[in-house]
């Protein structure tokens, strides 16, 4: 009885077992050709850009793939029959039985038209090419300008002796640029007191010792110190601001709480700047020999901005907004 279930069983399973399977599937040279083309063919031809170019089947009588081959040859003449692209119009002779393994398979007349076809793709991708190089070209020219016109108003002193629009000229103001970066970066990586001797020596040209020497270190320090005191009273105030509009909601709880930590943190930051400001003048007091009477308020605290002119950035220092001035 068992063997008879064990015969039974085997009969159902090879006749539900899947027979052969045929792949029909036909292809229009046209749409494969420019599939990978879109990128820079005409916004216009977008209709053509959905348009299927390959139809597939699978049957499984190789009986009846003839004829289902014949049916995919006929929808896909239909579609392609009213399409046209570059100078071509009813592209339907592009459809073919696929994949077309060589060049034999496809009669004269379709390999000429398939390789004008692809001559045609080719002109319009070199257009494309052209007209984007031409575009990015301007593009970057204009942004040359700009940064030179930049450059001249704050370089044109230091190159004068060329003359200006030439490329000498040009130049110059480039390098000069990158040489004030240089020297930025290195006073950055100087104690303050340091910093500030050498920007008025070395920047402004005052010679060490000198009343104008002394103003200049003077009013570095006083600038940074009154930037960045305005700079963390302005951060407190709005962060009072932000947490007086908060709801004590259980949600917010967290983040009243890190606004309250945050505005501790800025306080404690603008005492220390302040005693920063105190311990750096009296080493720059002590270095330079600078008078009593350079802090009196009958006298000018810094050199008049006929002199020079201070260039203030801000920058990031352990999570804080630092000012430094060159």
């Amino acid at each position: 009885m068992k063997k008879l279930i064990l015969i039974l069983v085997s009969l159902i399973l090879v006749g539900c077992a899947p027979g052969k399977t045929y792949l029909i599937q036909v292809e229009n040279f046209y749409g494969e050709e420019a599939k990978y083309s879109y990128d820079y063919l005409d916004k216009s031809l977008s209709p053509f850009q959905h348009k299927s170019s390959v139809y597939q089947m699978r049957v499984y009588d190789e009986g009846s793939v003839e004829k289902f081959k014949n049916q995919l040859m006929s929808e896909c003449i239909k579609d392609w029959s009213y399409s046209g692209m570059l100078g071509f119009n009813n592209l339907s002779d592009g459809c073919v039985s696929s994949p077309v393994l060589t060049d034999r398979d496809l009669s004269e007349n379709q390999l000429k038209k398939r390789d004008e076809f692809r001559a045609a793709l080719k002109k319009e991708k070199d257009k494309f090419e052209s007209n984007k190089a031409a575009k990015e070209k301007q593009i970057a020219e204009k942004n040359r300008q700009d940064k030179i016109a930049q450059l001249d108003v704050r370089y044109s002193v230091q190159c004068k002796k060329f003359k200006q629009g030439s490329s000498e000229y040009e130049k110059c103001l480039f390098e000069s640029e990158k040489l004030a970066i240089q020297e930025q970066n290195k006073l950055a990586n100087l104690p303050p007191t340091e910093r500030y001797a050498y920007t008025c020596e070395k920047t402004y040209g005052f010679k060490k010792g000198s009343d104008n020497f002394k103003e200049c270190v003077f009013k570095i320090m006083t600038t940074e110190y009154q930037m960045q005191a305005k700079l963390n009273e302005t951060r407190i105030k709005e962060l009072e601001a932000r947490i007086a509009g908060m709801e004590r909601s259980a949600s917010a709880n967290a983040s009243y709480n890190n606004q309250m930590l945050e505005i501790e943190r800025m306080k404690a930051k603008a005492m220390q700047d302040q005693v920063n400001f105190a311990k750096n003048k009296d080493i720059t007091d002590t270095l330079l020999g600078m008078s009593q009477s350079l802090l009196s308020p009958n006298r000018p605290s810094a050199p008049s901005s006929n002199n020079f002119m201070l260039n203030c950035q801000t920058r990031k220092f352990g999570g804080f907004d630092q000012i430094q001035c060159f």
